[in-house]
């Protein structure tokens, strides 16, 4: 007599998955909080696997509550801090990396390998100084909320970026960027802007 692989059999296949990957990211949550120190979770938090937190120096993290972290991302605090609000998502193979101060706002969207980096090595007045022993400018950033940052975009130190504000693909924001201002290209520039709510009431 052939199996029955009827709705209710996928029903439950479906139940096991989601089962078994429930089981997986909180044991990887609770992986974290008991070897990594200065890393805190002030919620729950997905991170796929590949996904890398690393502090050095003293430095620190925080994740905030639905926080969906994505495949291959990379988030590294050294000797400085990173601060993820609520209802954030990093898309797959990002950075972010922080020798000062990073801080993104609630419910902002990360998009696939965008780069955010608190420092640049020095360049300036060190002709005689190999670039690797120049060290590094920092300045922190600041992300708001509700934020859109497209794939491949790259946000350089020293940047404050307003709330609802929306960053173009591949651009690279090298200036402050206001709020609910849209923002694209190399360096990156206004393009335009998010308009009121014009949704009519039903």
């Amino acid at each position: 007599m052939a199996e029955n692989f009827g709705p209710r059999w996928c029903y439950m296949r479906l139940g096991a998955v989601r089962t078994i990957r429930a089981i997986y990211f909180f044991l990887r949550m609770a992986y974290f909080k008991t070897f990594y120190k200065n890393i805190y979770f002030e919620g729950v938090a997905s991170l796929q696997s590949g996904a890398s937190l690393k502090v050095t120096d003293g430095a620190s993290i925080y994740i905030g509550n639905s926080v969906s972290v994505s495949r291959g991302v990379t988030i590294v605090a050294q000797a400085g801090s990173i601060r993820i609000g609520d209802n954030v998502f990093v898309g797959a193979w990002s950075t972010i990396t922080a020798k000062d101060k990073i801080i993104i706002g609630n419910d902002t969207l990360i998009g696939e390998r965008v780069t955010i980096r608190d420092q640049d090595h020095k360049i300036d007045g060190l002709y005689n100084v190999p670039m690797a022993q120049a060290g590094f400018s920092v300045f922190p950033i600041t992300i708001g909320s509700d934020v859109w940052i497209g794939a491949g975009a790259v946000i350089l130190k020293g940047v404050s970026i307003g709330d609802g504000a929306v960053i173009g693909a591949n651009a690279v924001v090298s200036k402050d960027v206001e709020p609910r201002t849209i923002v694209g290209g190399v360096p990156a520039r206004v393009i335009g802007y998010r308009s009121a709510d014009s949704r009519e009431s039903s």
